[in-house]
């Protein structure tokens, strides 16, 4: 991350909040690895469900856990989910070829990226979801550079004024 970038806050209140804020970071984050940290259950593959929506991918989207990658293809749109939770270094990385994601023709995200944070390139977008006492609400830390998330930020003002 760079000292020039900017973190943004959105609460989400639902599964389906969720699954609107990544439609919205999909329109904003075209060709971006997108590193998605947060605890078990925190909401890291409904933000993968919203923004391979957002890329007008209609297959079932899954967890990758157990095939660390997934990869989605449709109208010339290429989804990347990879889970990370499994991978203990860089080396484990390498192994499962993540060098073939890091600058994608689509969309890359990866969850429990902070596993691997080492092997990202720069200019990646990093989400913090954070689970509140309220069992169903989410905040999202979303870092990104200026320009992109004042973005999203105007994105999302719209998207919830309507």
């Amino acid at each position: 991350m760079k000292k020039t970038d900017k973190t943004y806050v959105v609460a989400a209140c639902s599964e389906e909040d969720t699954i609107k804020i990544g439609k919205i970071l999909a329109s904003v984050f075209e060709n971006r690895v997108i590193a998605v940290c947060g605890d078990l259950g925190a909401g890291k593959t409904h933000l993968a469900k919203g923004i391979a929506q957002g890329m007008g991918i209609t297959r079932h989207i899954t967890s990758p856990t157990f095939n660390i990658l997934n990869i989605y293809k449709e109208d010339n749109k290429v989804f990347y989910h990879m889970d990370a939770y499994r991978l203990t270094d860089e080396e484990n990385a390498y192994d499962v070829g993540i060098e073939d994601i890091l600058e994608p023709e689509g969309i890359t995200l990866i969850e429990w990226a902070e596993n691997i944070i080492d092997v990202l390139p720069q200019g990646y977008v990093r989400i913090y979801i954070e689970k509140c006492e309220d069992e169903n609400k989410r905040l999202l830390f979303i870092t990104a550079d200026k320009e992109s998330i004042d973005r999203m930020a105007i994105r999302i003002y719209e998207d919830t004024s309507r």
